[in-house]
């Protein structure tokens, strides 16, 4: 049987608090899970291209291409053979491999025309469509992405959704956590804090509850963050708490601890945290734009209002239903359970398979 050899990017797995890292890092181990009986039967083999200090994180099963950060720009030079390159996040600095016989390119979001203006706004544009140009297939973590990308750019490539997966942390066995002076009962918040998340509004909105503590998690030292943290100074209840990143096992503790999760988001391309959090049967309440309706699904409750009065209203209302329902939090729980990484591996495999041989089938998801 022919070797065929698959070179996958996952060099933000060096940035664990960002949706793109936690992608990268569950597709490379879950890949690795399965990499003996892939080649086995298919006589594939996986190279990951990583960071040096990542060389191992996957496992003896697979190899590993290290590369330093300042080299990366160069790569494409480098004579790498690869039956098959896949970029698994659009902002790769490695736009195509020379020696890659196949491209595949998977698409998260294109926020940029939401994020950007003017000459800033062409030039992501430009260095997007030339990505598009330089790939042979294409697959989106979302059909909200689908659509979005087909609005803007006109793309003939073969094309699939393939959804992300999330963590079932319920199920996980939860160490003891380090975390100090949380308040007993609280409303949830974590992300990156970039101004696309909307936390702003969440802290606007807790002047409309003074009896609910809020607690919110991410990059405090960002400029935004920074910004976010003098807004919070100046609330008037002082009911909002501020941690930063946390761990795998105290971010599990604090979706089984808080009371509901939310996430007005403005640009989503998929949304893991309101899927981690429903995992545990918590009420999630989201905006209504981009992709958070369809992963969020009708189980979720959204703000069709997003001004800080209508959604406190709204959240007290949606918290006295799920309080008087128990039998809510188990029906949240079944809505989110088709997401797995288990399942979103299977998937690329399976995408995997048919770029290899020549014949990729039509999107179906």
């Amino acid at each position: 049987m022919k070797t065929k050899k698959i070179v996958i990017d996952v060099y933000p797995i060096s940035t664990p608090y960002v949706g793109v890292g936690e992608f990268c890092r569950q597709l490379g181990e879950h890949l690795a899970k399965h990499a003996t009986m892939l080649r086995t039967r298919y006589g594939l083999e996986f190279y990951f291209l990583l960071p040096p200090q990542f060389k191992g994180c996957f496992g003896d099963d697979v190899h590993y291409i290290c590369i330093p950060a300042f080299l990366r720009c160069i790569l494409p030079l480098f004579p790498i053979q690869a039956d098959l390159f896949h970029t698994p996040y659009q902002y790769s600095r490695v736009g195509r491999l020379h020696y890659a016989k196949k491209q595949l390119l998977t698409i998260h979001d294109i926020n940029f025309f939401y994020e950007k203006k003017g000459k800033n706004l062409e030039k992501s544009i430009r260095k997007f469509q030339q990505k598009i140009e330089r790939t042979d297939y294409v697959n989106y973590i979302s059909r909200f992405v689908h659509e979005d990308t087909a609005k803007h750019f006109h793309i003939l490539q073969p094309q699939k959704v393939i959804y992300n997966g999330a963590t079932d942390l319920s199920n996980s066995l939860q160490p003891n956590h380090e975390l100090t002076n949380l308040p007993n009962n609280f409303l949830f918040h974590i992300s990156s804090l970039q101004p696309k998340k909307n936390v702003q509004l969440l802290i606007e909105m807790m002047d409309f509850l003074p009896e609910e503590n809020l607690l919110i998690v991410g990059d405090w030292n960002s400029v935004h963050g920074k910004t976010l943290q003098l807004k919070i100074k100046a609330c008037r209840n002082h009911n909002i708490y501020m941690l930063s990143n946390v761990k795998e096992a105290e971010k599990a503790f604090l979706y089984k601890t808080c009371r509901a999760f939310l996430f007005p988001s403005l640009c989503e391309g998929f949304g893991l945290p309101p899927i981690e959090a429903m995992k545990f049967g918590k009420p999630v309440f989201l905006s209504t734009l981009t992709s958070l309706p369809e992963i969020g699904g009708k189980d979720a409750f959204y703000w069709e209002n997003l001004t800080p009065e209508s959604m406190a209203g709204f959240v007290k209302r949606q918290l006295a239903f799920y309080a008087a329902t128990p039998s809510y939090a188990k029906r949240i729980k079944q809505s989110v359970a088709r997401f797995t990484w288990e399942h979103c591996t299977e998937q690329y495999i399976k995408y995997f398979l048919e770029i290899l041989s020549g014949n990729p089938l039509p999107m179906n998801n």
